[in-house]
């Protein structure tokens, strides 16, 4: 059972203001088809961060291999489309699904052999990058492209601001699940495996079937967003198995706080605005650039802030308290 009693008005407070942002950005950016985009990217990648808090942040583990399930769960649905005719609105269920599966038969090994830390952090980087060079193998060096129909059966508009409403619903969506995994018997039993996962074994939790719902879930909201990203990007390649924007989506959560969803929607917007500046700007002169942002806001956050943006947030709210 899930319990949205203690609290209940406070959450509904922050999923109001999140719809309030969300809601006038596009205002903001009227008019601007690139700002448009820049704008549906960042929140779709908001949603990624919001995800991966289900394995990161709850259950701790330290996954790399996000856009595995994104790559996935695109190119079914873009291929279901594609040679199947099945349009996305049904077909990102099954890119989802694709995904889930993925997750399943890494999952039921990885965790029954109890491989967990950094070797589970390389094993899933390892996935990216198996992914990577077998799609290369079975798609060529070719970059596809979707076909030309728009409409809500294809998931794809002309318009970037309707792009944007629909990475933005996917959003709150991701944040509602959140939400539910945080106040359910599954959220406790993650939180209880991330403090110390023996303890939690010893007082009866079965930590490798909760981390694999946790993985499960993680990636079946990642293969849902695939399809998006495609849309977003104009083409899909072999290249959307890419470890970067892996490791980008696992700091991002990092530095907004493990656990914290306002401070995984904090860090990826702020950090992913600016990362798509330095990479339009300086990318063809200093490649990489982004990920350099990354890695230095990770090791001031790391010195100076342990608890990542969710500390400064909770102190904010307590200040708040006490003024009251």
């Amino acid at each position: 059972m899930v319990d949205f009693g203690t609290g209940s008005k406070k959450i509904a407070l922050e999923l109001l203001v999140i719809a309030i942002l969300l809601a006038v950005i596009p205002l903001i950016l009227m008019g601007n088809a690139y700002y448009e985009l820049l704008a549906a990217t960042v929140v779709l990648f908001s949603s990624m961060v919001v995800a991966w808090n289900i394995i990161g942040g709850y259950a701790g583990q330290l996954d790399l291999g996000a856009f595995a399930y994104v790559g996935v769960g695109g190119i079914i649905t873009s291929e279901l489309w594609i040679k199947a005719g099945i349009p996305p609105l049904l077909g990102i269920f099954a890119g989802g699904a694709a995904s889930l599966l993925i997750a399943v038969i890494i999952g039921i090994p990885t965790f029954r052999f109890g491989i967990k830390e950094v070797w589970y952090a390389l094993l899933t980087a390892a996935l990216v990058v198996i992914f990577n060079n077998l799609s290369r193998v079975l798609m060529g060096p070719t970059d596809y492209y979707l076909p030309p129909k728009t409409g809500i059966l294809y998931l794809k508009f002309n318009s970037y601001e309707i792009m944007y409403a629909i990475a933005s619903v996917i959003l709150i969506l991701t944040v509602l699940a959140n939400l539910a995994i945080e106040r359910s018997k599954i959220g406790y039993y993650l939180k209880s495996i991330r403090e110390d996962e023996l303890a939690a074994e010893m007082i009866g939790i079965d930590t490798r079937r909760y981390k694999l719902y946790a993985l499960m879930i993680y990636s079946f909201f990642l293969g849902v967003m695939g399809y998006i990203y495609i849309v977003l990007a104009a083409s899909f390649s072999y290249r959307m198995f890419d470890s970067s924007s892996s490791l980008s989506i696992a700091i991002m959560g990092i530095i907004g706080g493990l656990g914290s969803i306002e401070g995984g929607i904090v860090s990826a917007m702020v950090l992913r605005s600016l990362g798509e500046y330095f990479r339009s700007s300086f990318g063809s002169t200093v490649p990489g650039l982004d990920l350099l942002l990354y890695g230095i806001v990770l090791v001031i956050v790391g010195i100076f802030q342990p608890e990542g943006i969710a500390g400064i947030i909770n102190r904010i709210n307590k200040a708040m308290k006490k003024k009251r």
